[in-house]
């Protein structure tokens, strides 16, 4: 990681080191028999914001831990006056020129170097069939929609000529009722006034009957 960070200082790419030191120490954390990093930069840390560090174990620097001028130069990196310059060695160089081939493969390479024109048309055709497969799809919703639309309209109508028709026979109810309560009242005033015909009773008591509606006595004989 240190390389990293080197070549990160080298290069000029910002990069958030507070944070890379978090993970960094994390992952030293989660590991077996493992030394906690950045010991020298954390002493520096509490020493400054004055943390009491009173019994914990102090650890010397080892030599490699230190960086200089003769540690970039075996790295490969190269002063040339204010600048430093990765200049690797020729069996280095031979190994990225490899890898770099590996991450590009020559076919990339060509398809890299057709022209724009080229480039353009074939944009431009599979713009064309991904036009052509959405509007093919727009027009197949479409179609189901409007046929789920039409089995709703007639599932509609069924129920409109329904309320129609329950409501017809609720209307004519009453009268049916009516109807057959007449029917009922008259059939025993019939019966009385035969019983007091036929002289099987006195007399002919009132009841609930309606006189108005039913038929008159036959005579007797």
């Amino acid at each position: 990681m240190q390389a990293f960070l080197m070549w990160c200082i080298l290069s000029k790419i910002k990069f958030c080191f507070p944070l890379l030191m978090i993970k960094t120490m994390v992952r030293a954390f989660t590991q077996k028999k493992s030394v906690l990093p950045f010991g020298s930069i954390l002493t520096k840390i509490f020493q400054h914001h004055q943390v009491r560090l009173e019994g914990e174990v102090v650890t010397k620097l080892k030599k490699e831990d230190t960086y200089n001028k003769s540690t970039l130069n075996r790295m490969g990196w190269k002063k040339q006056g204010s600048v430093w310059t990765y200049c690797p060695k020729v069996d280095q160089g031979q190994r990225i020129e490899r890898e770099e081939q590996e991450e590009n493969p020559p076919w990339e390479a060509q398809e890299e170097t057709l022209p724009a024109q080229a480039q353009g048309s074939s944009s431009t055709t599979d713009f064309d069939r991904m036009m052509e497969f959405m509007s093919a799809r727009f027009d197949s919703l479409e179609a189901s929609l409007e046929g789920k639309f039409e089995q709703v309209n007639s599932r509609l109508k069924n129920l409109e000529k329904d309320h129609v028709t329950i409501r017809s026979d609720f209307e004519n109810i009453d009268d049916t009722i009516y109807y057959d309560l007449k029917v009922t009242r008259r059939s025993p005033k019939r019966l009385e006034q035969k019983l007091a015909a036929s002289k099987t009773i006195d007399t002919c008591e009132e009841t609930l009957g309606d006189d108005s509606d039913f038929d008159s006595p036959p005579a007797v004989n």
